[in-house]
């Protein structure tokens, strides 16, 4: 697992590591400069041609430290300061003074000249208005330096770019790499921060997590590592009754497709067995296309009593995909909503449904003891929210804690980086896997599926978001190694589901 920290946080836990733990910022910024060369030799990249480009703050001190560590590796390096040496910290006014006492001048005039390597170390995470003047043209010529071949590795985050929001102020450096120091802060993975970003690398500096006693991090995500201890363990005596069973309400007249995507996603989570209900159209082709899947199937509308006797049989619920937002999809949903015994994912038209009929938001509100899980993307959030796209864009984690709270739910907010809240819950999780090839009709029925296969097994509707969130990013990530970012689909990346276990298992690497 990692922490996922906002400037505040990062800034609270270095200030706790020096002045409480004792040890000197000059260390830790030694330390720094050491990661940041450790983490060139490791992309194979020792420069020959290097321009530091450091500001007055401690960012600036990290660079110089960087500049003179890549020197004694026998770069020849250019130094350039930009700002006013009235503001410059004291731990970067010390690290001038070495570099002077070692023979190093350093530029108030960056001159024109050609670099294999450009240190961008203006601003670090403290910056917090829009960039402008000297450092605006700085950041410019850094860019330029790029387009000419020049490799651009940045110091923490890139200049221009909100470590809390990943927010471009003004304009940014565009990074091939990012060395930060301690923790990955959230402009790392939320957009468009996270494509200035580069590859990112974190360093550990000597703080740590002893320094959460001044508060915890806000945010966390999962790595590759973790996968083993997240999954749900399998008994080798169980049955498919032990691995949980989901009842899936979804499709309706031409949206066959969601309950297929959406079905196998359950069972692919590793759930024993799924019944299916739907309209009597669809029941041929999911006969066909879907033979692990049990039926329900219905001509004007649903029978209340094979609907409950269904609900009987079931572990956890999940409705929506393809269900339509006709008449009988509400009352559908309204006799799943009544049904307050298992846990429910609501997705799609469940959500539209929601979000049109207050009558079925509040029945979802009274969910909260056996809990509700649902996963709308940016359009549905504002439905449910009763917003528009320019505040989803100005507040986006406020309002998904917000609906988490009204509705006392989990909510899995989908977007280019997913973001996971609760009610209740202080911390969120931010998710780090996927890629925009999941940008595909269907992704989001089989994100519903993972989550309620997993729900099924016996996780808590936290967890099983969570982790159903992080699983079908990898599964992106997969699938596009093998079709590409413009050719996969939906279907591939419940191909790649079962890629998990085979990982859980040691018997594949990623």
């Amino acid at each position: 697992m990692r922490y996922i920290l906002k400037a505040y946080e990062m800034k609270l836990y270095d200030r706790d590591t020096s002045e409480r733990i004792g040890i000197p910022s000059m260390v830790l910024m030694e330390r720094a400069a050491l990661g940041v060369v450790e983490s060139l030799r490791e992309q194979g990249r020792m420069p020959q041609r290097v321009l530091v480009a450091a500001g007055m703050g401690n960012n600036g001190g990290d660079g110089l430290a960087v500049g003179r560590l890549l020197a004694k590796e026998g770069a020849s390096v250019t130094f350039y300061m930009a700002g006013n040496p009235d503001k410059m910290t004291e731990e970067t006014r010390r690290q001038v003074s070495i570099l002077k006492n070692l023979g190093f001048s350093i530029q108030s005039k960056l001159e024109s000249s050609e670099y294999d390597m450009v240190v961008d170390a203006l601003f670090g995470i403290g910056l917090s208005r829009n960039v402008e003047g000297e450092y605006l043209a700085l950041i410019r010529e850094i860019n330029a330096f790029r387009k000419k071949g020049a490799f651009v590795v940045s110091l923490d985050i890139p200049s221009g770019v909100c470590a809390d929001t990943g927010r471009i102020l003004g304009e940014a450096v565009k990074a091939h790499l990012t060395v930060t120091f301690g923790y990955a802060k959230r402009g790392h993975f939320l957009y468009p921060g996270r494509e200035y970003t580069g590859k990112l690398k974190v360093k550990d500096i000597g703080i740590t997590d002893k320094s959460f006693e001044k508060g915890r991090p806000g945010a966390f995500g999962y790595e590759k590592e973790d996968l083993p201890g997240l999954l749900p363990k399998r008994s080798p005596w169980g049955n498919k009754g032990t691995f949980g069973k989901a009842l899936l309400v979804a499709g309706s007249y031409d949206m066959c497709g969601a309950c297929i995507l959406c079905g196998k996603s359950i069972l692919r989570a590793g759930a024993g067995m799924v019944k299916i209900i739907t309209p009597a159209c669809n029941r041929i082709i999911l006969q066909e296309a879907f033979p692990e899947a049990m039926l329900y199937t219905f001509e004007e509308a649903p029978d209340r009593e094979k609907v409950k006797d269904a609900l009987d049989w079931a572990d956890v619920v999940v409705a929506g995909p393809g269900l339509g937002t006709g008449n009988t999809a509400k009352e559908l949903m309204e006799y799943l909503l009544e049904d307050k015994r298992h846990p429910m994912v609501i997705d799609a038209d469940g959500l539209n449904l929601i979000a049109a009929h207050q009558g079925l938001f509040h029945l979802a509100k009274e969910r909260e003891e056996r809990g509700l899980v649902i996963t709308p993307h940016p359009g549905e959030l504002i439905r449910l929210m009763k917003t528009d796209k320019e505040e989803y864009e100005r507040n986006r984690e406020q309002l998904i804690s917000e609906l988490a709270n009204r509705l006392h739910c989990v909510v899995a907010a989908k977007d280019a980086a997913t973001f996971v809240a609760e009610n209740g819950r202080d911390e969120v999780y931010l998710n780090t896997s996927g890629n925009d090839g999941m940008a595909t009709a269907g992704s989001g029925d089989v994100l519903a599926g993972i989550i309620g296969g997993l729900l099924a097994q016996g996780m808590d509707c936290f967890s099983g978001t969570c982790l159903g969130v992080y699983l079908h990013g990898l599964a992106g990530e997969k699938a596009s190694a093998k079709k590409g970012h413009y050719g996969m689909t939906a279907s591939d990346l419940v191909e790649e589901l079962s890629f998990v276990t085979a990982f859980e298992q040691g018997k594949e690497k990623f």
